[in-house]
This record gives C-alpha cells, sequence and structure tokens, in this order.
C-alpha cells in the first residue's frame, strides 16, 4: 500500500471564533479574514507545488467552505470535497452558542475550581477530555459528547478517511479545532495539549503499513 499523507487542516476564522462563542454542530460563516486567509493558504500550496489526490472536510458549512476556498486558489477547484460527519466538532448540547468563558467560568464552579482559569488550565493538561465529560455532565439537554463518544467518532473518521484514500498519496482533511485535537491525541497522547490548533493551522499525518504516524502540529504556513 501507498504511504498516504494527510493535510489536517482547521477551518477558518469565523463569526463565532471572533466572538468567543462555541460552535460545536452549529455554525456560523467565515469572517472576511477567514476567507482571505483560505484563499492565501490555497495560493500557498500551488506556490509550493502540493496536490491532492483527494478532499474531505466536516459536514459544517464553515469547514466545507474553507476546504473549497483552499482547493480553488491550490488550483484545484474541480476536485471532489467528500464530507464526513464523523469529523464534526464536538457537540456542546443546550451550550451551543454560549459564549465559551461562560461555559467556563459555570463549568469551574460546578466542579470546585476557583474560576474559569483555572478550569481551563486542568483541562488543557487532563489525560482525556474533561472538558467535554464536564459540558455532558451539565448539559441540561443532555445532548452534549463526552469523551467517550467524541474520541470513537473522531477515531471513526480517521479510518474512514484510509479506507476511502487507499489509492491516494496526499488528501485534504478539514475539520475543526477539538476534532483535530482528538485525532492527534489519538495517534500520540503527548502530541498536543486539549487546546485547539489555530485556525487555517496545517497538522501533517502519515498512514503507513496498518499505522498512524504525526509529522506536524499546528503548522502556519
Amino acid at each position: 500500500m501507498t504511504d498516504l499523507e494527510v493535510y489536517l487542516v482547521r477551518h477558518g476564522k469565523t463569526v463565532f471564533n471572533t466572538l468567543g462563542r462555541l460552535q460545536g454542530w452549529s455554525d456560523s460563516p467565515l469572517t472576511e479574514e477567514g476567507h482571505a486567509a483560505a484563499a492565501d493558504f490555497g495560493a500557498k500550496l500551488a506556490r509550493r507545488g502540493i496536490a491532492f489526490d483527494a478532499a474531505f472536510s466536516s459536514t459544517a458549512p464553515r469547514a466545507a467552505a474553507t476546504a473549497r476556498l483552499l482547493l480553488e486558489h491550490a488550483g484545484q477547484a474541480a476536485l471532489p470535497l467528500a464530507e464526513l460527519a464523523d469529523l464534526r466538532e464536538c457537540c456542546f448540547g443546550g451550550f451551543e452558542g454560549e459564549h465559551a468563558q461562560t461555559l467556563y467560568r459555570l463549568l469551574a464552579e460546578r466542579n470546585g475550581f476557583t474560576d474559569a482559569d483555572a478550569f481551563q488550565t486542568a483541562f488543557r493538561w487532563a489525560d482525556r477530555f474533561m472538558l467535554l465529560d464536564a459540558v455532558a455532565q451539565a448539559d441540561p439537554l443532555h445532548l452534549a459528547e463526552n469523551h467517550e463518544r467524541f474520541t470513537a467518532r473522531t477515531a471513526a473518521a480517521l479510518k474512514q478517511i484510509a479506507l476511502a484514500a487507499q489509492n491516494c498519496r496526499r488528501v485534504l482533511a478539514v475539520a475543526h479545532g477539538m476534532t483535530i485535537t482528538a485525532v492527534l491525541k489519538s495517534i500520540d497522547p503527548a502530541a498536543t495539549e486539549y487546546r485547539s490548533v489555530p485556525n487555517l493551522s496545517l497538522s501533517r499525518l502519515r498512514f503507513s503499513d496498518g499505522l498512524w504516524r504525526i509529522e506536524s502540529v499546528g503548522e502556519v504556513l
């Protein structure tokens, strides 16, 4: 089997990113900055002679729009884009659209932390998605994904990409901050802390002989 290289990219900046609100399974449009940065990313790929054999994105419009902008400005507008539901961001249930800091303050209080900063520090260096477990426990709608549900889903997405790209050398996959964290940690738990890589950053993965390895995390081109 040919080695497969995956260019795993976080979507461009959105309105909710700018406002500090949680998106999850909800969506908000790319900002002008996000749109321009995605186009610039694609142009840089073209200048470096980087081309893809296949392209994937989350089903979230912000991810699909980013992928199409990248491909257009990389000179590959005709490449089909496969949208995968399992590449979506984690679901925050009844907290979708909430200001992140408001949620952190609530969860800090519920879980015995002095303040939101202390809670954030704890979850970033935990040995699992402590944030997601806390959100799922507090969610009034009981829809939020906990650690087990989210990591099982993102692991399934990685398998889907490997299966669909068996005859490819390099593919694009546009996803979300915590989704990318989950994918990286499924390969190497020490690869990153529990926080999102920057918008339009690149994490490069390689699949060879049935094993994944990480070649870079959060590169900015």
